[in-house]
């Protein structure tokens, strides 16, 4: 093949990944999502020993937009108990994260509603197609020199393709 023929078969090559979205592609064509219902375990309490006791954990939802371009939209945060019932809502309207922004809400230890196995769903969308965010919840206690600690991540519930 001559350098010309070279030059030639690159420059199409070039153009046909350009084309199929390979090369450049619109953000639209990215992987992505465009919202997404989340489920977040967590635990307002945890037992020890026997069982017949338990320790008042602090929560800390958080909620990290990961995309470097895109906003998204968080609608709904809200907060279940063991029994499946909402005790709290803490969204009234929507709440805009920005790229790479992020948000969180904090159970207190002494607000024990959740119960050993609460929870959060959270839904999020956005008008791009964008990586979904970083949905986690940290839960930790300190008493006297003993300390717990640790984190329980989101599920996908419902995904907006």
């Amino acid at each position: 093949m001559t350098h010309s023929h070279t030059r030639q078969w690159v420059g199409w090559t070039a153009l046909l990944l350009l084309c199929s979205g390979l090369l450049g592609g619109s953000r639209a064509e990215s992987p992505g999502v465009y919202g997404q219902t989340l489920f977040v375990p967590v635990y307002s309490e945890i037992p020890y020993g026997d069982g017949d006791r338990t320790i008042a954990l602090t929560v800390t939802l958080s909620i990290r937009n990961m995309d470097r371009q895109a906003a998204i939209t968080v609608h709904q945060v809200d907060y279940y108990n063991a029994q499946g019932q909402r005790v709290h809502t803490y969204l009234q309207e929507p709440r805009v994260l920005p790229a790479l922004a992020a948000v969180e809400f904090v159970i207190k230890a002494s607000d024990q509603r959740g119960g050993i196995s609460a929870s959060f769903l959270v839904t999020w969308e956005s008008a791009l197609r964008c990586l979904p965010p970083v949905v986690e919840a940290v839960m930790i206690s300190t008493a006297s020199t003993q300390g717990i600690s640790f984190v329980s991540q989101a599920r996908i519930v419902e995904g907006k393709r």
